[in-house]
């Protein structure tokens, strides 16, 4: 039985590395994110941790991608 589940794995692991490799890491960042704009009352229940992670991130796509605050 684990023989016969070994074959997949391996073909799933060999795909993951003889995939394209990416041209350029952000062109597909900025193709897979959207600027994150929470209402006013989400924004009031969020800790401080969350609201880093939520500015850093729309700092991030306004950097690379051009979005605008």
């Amino acid at each position: 039985m684990g023989k016969a589940l070994m074959v997949p794995a391996l073909m799933l692991l060999s795909a993951c590395v003889t995939a394209a490799p990416v041209e350029d890491p952000r062109k597909v960042w900025c193709e897979h994110n959207t600027p994150r704009r929470p209402s006013l009352a989400v924004v009031q229940v969020m800790t401080r941790a969350e609201l880093d992670d939520l500015n850093s991130f729309n700092a991030k796509g306004a950097d690379w991608c051009g979005w605008k605050p």
